[in-house]
């Protein structure tokens, strides 16, 4: 495979790099690392001075491209050839594991993170009893963006304010909600839960699916899933929302017809250059339920990035060295100054350059109202695609909602009886 990946890309895009300087394209190299085309310069340079600090490892170190969503499906080709050291997004941890391609970090290297770090980003690397991966960036989440001129710090705070100030603008809202990334935020915002019993042996079998959006919310005669969905139904009749993705939002950017976004950190740099002085963010709004009058937080899915190391590689020791010094809080913050890449680092997170982002600062308070998004089985995905498709077209009531909340459910359910 590393052949082969060499052979199949540019010669600029793969640069390996040794102890002693840079070596010619497709030069033969002991550790391989491969991080996304946006960070390599940087990644170059963290390499570079990772050998600076560690003269004792006398290994040439090879850099190449591979975004972090790539993780998988470049080292799924062939894992035995694939990178030493590899980016991935958290959601790939139990397809790597399955196909052999994480080496399990040390009690060392944990609690050496827990001194850095909340749980909560660790676990993105989790998997039954173990962890797979030192996090660097904790940054896929959404919140919301909006226009100062259009709406103000207190609209902002809820649903309504939101769309009041858009429609007396004549603007829109975009919001991406049918997606299965999003279906599910205000369900998990009205107390819905969804996790997984893995086997502590095989993280990659999942035993029990354990899921309440069927069951009723306290002192409500609604559940979960009736709450969240609704809202979901709500907003997609409303002629101020607009549904779509990046390329959506970039043609409404171009016109200046919106006034408030909900997405990512990705989109920061390209929202703020259309809005100038008038760009804002801020998490989420609470929304308030058209089923019990009740005001709930709207929540985002939260995960990021990590590096891990192949468990096939010949110099493992080294390669969990080099992982968690392109980890480390030095490299977060170097990082962030390259990248904009929002840190894992509690202690990176805090500092004033980094609060001083917007985008970044909105994303970190979000956590507050967020739920890691752990390994989640093929069919979460498929089945959340289908629930946002029925409600794109339900005006029915709220049993007609329920029972298809009940089919959901079991569907979800039924993942237990698959492996991921």
């Amino acid at each position: 495979m590393r052949k082969r990946f060499i052979a199949l890309i540019a010669c600029g895009a793969l640069a390996a790099t040794s102890l002693a300087g840079f070596a010619g394209c497709g030069g033969k190299t002991d550790l391989t690392v491969w991080g996304p085309a946006a960070q390599q310069e940087s990644l170059k340079e963290m390499v570079k001075l990772f050998k600076e600090e560690n003269p004792d490892i006398n290994l040439s170190i090879g850099v190449g491209v591979c975004g972090e969503d790539q993780a998988f499906s470049q080292m799924s080709n062939d894992p035995q050839s694939g990178a030493d050291v590899f980016a991935w997004a958290n959601d790939q941890v139990a397809n790597l594991y399955a196909i052999g391609a994480l080496s399990p970090l040390t009690s060392a290297d944990v609690t050496a993170l827990q001194s850095r770090m909340a749980q909560s980003t660790i676990d993105f690397g989790k998997l039954g009893s173990k962890y797979y991966g030192y996090p660097y960036s904790a940054d896929n989440g959404f919140f919301l963006y909006y226009k100062s001129d259009v709406v103000s710090a207190e609209q902002a705070k809820t649903v309504k304010g939101v769309l009041d100030a858009c429609k007396a603008k004549k603007v829109k809202f975009i919001v991406e909600i049918t997606n299965s990334w999003y279906v599910n935020s205000f369900t998990f915002g009205a107390g819905g839960t969804y996790d997984l019993v893995r086997d502590e042996t095989d993280g990659t079998i999942i035993k029990e699916v354990q899921v309440n959006f069927d069951q009723k919310a306290p002192e409500s005669e609604y559940t979960y899933g009736q709450l969240g969905s609704q809202e979901v139904a709500d907003l997609l009749h409303d002629s101020t929302v607009v549904v779509g993705a990046d390329d959506v939002i970039d043609s409404y950017l171009s016109s200046e017809e919106v006034g408030a976004i909900v997405r990512g950190t990705w989109k920061a740099d390209d929202i703020k250059n259309a809005w100038g002085d008038k760009y804002e963010a801020t998490i989420l709004p609470d929304w308030t339920s058209s089923l019990d009058g009740e005001t709930y937080p709207w929540y985002s899915f939260a995960g990021g990035k990590l590096y891990g190391v192949n468990s096939y590689s010949k110099h493992v020791n080294e390669a969990h060295k080099l992982a968690a010094f392109l980890a480390s809080d030095k490299m977060q913050e170097k990082r962030f100054d390259d990248n904009s890449i929002c840190p894992a680092s509690t202690a990176v997170a805090a500092l004033d350059k980094v609060k001083a982002n917007k985008a970044i600062s909105a994303f970190m308070q979000q956590q507050t109202h967020s739920v890691v998004q752990i390994a989640m089985p093929d069919n979460y995905w498929s089945e959340g695609d289908s629930l946002g498709t029925f409600l794109k077209t339900f005006t029915g009531t709220a049993t007609e909602l329920q029972t298809r909340i009940e089919q959901y459910v079991t569907a979800l359910k039924n993942a237990a009886t698959k492996t991921n």
